[in-house]
């Protein structure tokens, strides 16, 4: 019985010392709902946006972030080897976004960096 008791609580630490260190996932939210607009960034690991903070850089490997604003939504994710791909609006997935979507992504980044998210 001790020795049970003994693994259960090494157990239970090493999920302390996981969820302390971040290991395993980080998901964060934000989300603004005023005057009729909603607002919401969600995401898991960690997102770095370019230095002129029109796109993303990088976000960890298997991670994921997501933007809303009213209507429209961005979503972006990293494949296990940094490969991002991104889905506007519930379409198609891709990886090459044309020059609309570039504009798109940027006013979102920007907005993202307005309202909390900052880069690393």
């Amino acid at each position: 019985m001790k020795k049970l008791l003994g693994y259960v609580l090494v157990v239970i630490g090493l999920i302390a010392l996981l969820d302390a260190c971040h290991i395993g996932g980080r998901h964060t939210v934000i989300s603004e709902n005023a005057d009729g607009r909603e607002r919401r960034i969600e995401y898991w690991g960690h997102v770095y946006f370019t230095a002129d903070s029109t796109g993303i850089s990088r976000i960890s490997p298997n991670g994921k972030v997501k933007y809303k604003n009213n209507d429209f939504e961005i979503s972006a994710e990293s494949d296990y080897n940094g490969r991002i791909t991104y889905q506007f609006n519930d379409g198609e997935k891709k990886k090459e976004l044309d020059n609309n979507e570039k504009i798109s992504l940027a006013s979102a980044v920007r907005d993202m960096m307005k309202i909390g998210h900052y880069a690393k």
